[in-house]
């Protein structure tokens, strides 16, 4: 585990975190250009964020490097944003996770069928993949973060895997595959939806949920955190779908940034989105620190997410 002295320099507002990244382009349609969203994150730490001109796709800049990204989540991401010092997951965490896992099961039920082939692509402390397997399925995890495999593989007794590349599983393998607030977190998340997509069967279903960067309720700055190095909408997740030949399958429910998609042959065409970023920009650009520390409205969200930490450590259900 990370030094003390490393996790305090993710937590000191108005600093930099300890990264140093690379420019890089935009991972959804390659572009280079783009518009800034944000200079600072939900801790007030120094942070930009900008989104793709050609496409909107939000992205942190400059990106950590591979290896710093691989290190973060590999060691230090759980302790520092679940706060799971401990080396296996809180009570809080399993307890969300059990009741999203539930949510998700019933969700894809109609192919959760025993003998289907099901993949959660950063399954966590394993509660999906027990769901599933408890449905007849044979499920396989992916999840980097050594802690959190280790107590999925314990306590659900499931086969999880630290990574999985290209060549891993053979196309058409999956019936089903799952991928829960992960894309968020990887530098290449287009690519990835491709490689998830070739490893999908022609009648195979899609799993997709991430943070909806346009959702409404809390101050813009809110958004954005370094765990989160891209950024999606409605739109841009689509776009990323799309990219790898997958569109929505209108015959599951959908909430925004949630979504079940479907293979499709229909042609790609251009991935764009003309006028998002710019719109994003005037959407989330954020009180500037300061002031938004000296107004007091930083207090109401930090007693919310205090609040849902405190219900979801001694509330199961």
């Amino acid at each position: 585990m990370p030094s003390p002295r490393y996790f305090l320099r993710h937590f000191v507002p108005f600093t930099g975190y300890p990264y140093t990244g690379a420019p890089s382009a935009c991972n959804l349609c390659g572009s280079h250009e783009s518009v800034t969203v944000a200079e600072t994150d939900r801790r007030l730490k120094t942070l930009r964020s900008i989104a793709c001109a050609e496409c909107g796709l939000i992205r942190t800049d400059p990106m950590p490097t591979p290896a710093e990204l691989a290190e973060y989540y590999a060691t230090a991401y759980r302790a520092d944003y679940q706060l799971a010092f401990a080396g296996g997951p809180p009570r809080a965490h399993l307890n969300r996770s059990a009741r999203e896992a539930t949510f998700r099961a019933g969700l894809l039920a109609p192919k959760l069928v025993p003998g289907a082939r099901v993949l959660d692509f950063g399954c966590g402390s394993g509660e999906f993949l027990a769901a599933a397997r408890a449905r007849g399925c044979e499920a396989i995890g992916v999840e980097p973060g050594r802690d959190y495999a280790a107590y999925a593989r314990k306590q659900h007794g499931v086969e999880v895997l630290d990574d999985a590349e290209d060549g891993r599983f053979p196309a058409g393998h999956f019936d089903v595959i799952s991928t829960h607030h992960v894309l968020e977190h990887l530098r290449d998340p287009a690519d990835v939806m491709e490689r998830l997509a070739r490893w999908l069967k022609p009648d195979g279903v899609l799993y997709a949920a991430v943070p909806n960067m346009a959702a409404t309720g809390k101050p813009p700055h809110e958004r954005f955190h370094f765990a989160h190095v891209h950024g999606f909408v409605r739109d841009t997740l689509d776009l990323t779908a799309r990219r790898a030949g997958m569109v929505p399958d209108t015959a599951y429910w959908r909430e925004d940034t949630t979504v079940v998609y479907r293979k499709t042959d229909a042609p790609v065409g251009r991935i764009a989105a003309p006028g998002l970023a710019q719109r994003l920009s005037e959407e989330l650009k954020p009180m500037p620190a300061g002031a938004y520390l000296a107004s007091g409205a930083w207090i109401w969200p930090m007693v919310r997410r205090n609040a849902k930490a405190v219900r979801d450590t001694f509330v199961s259900k």
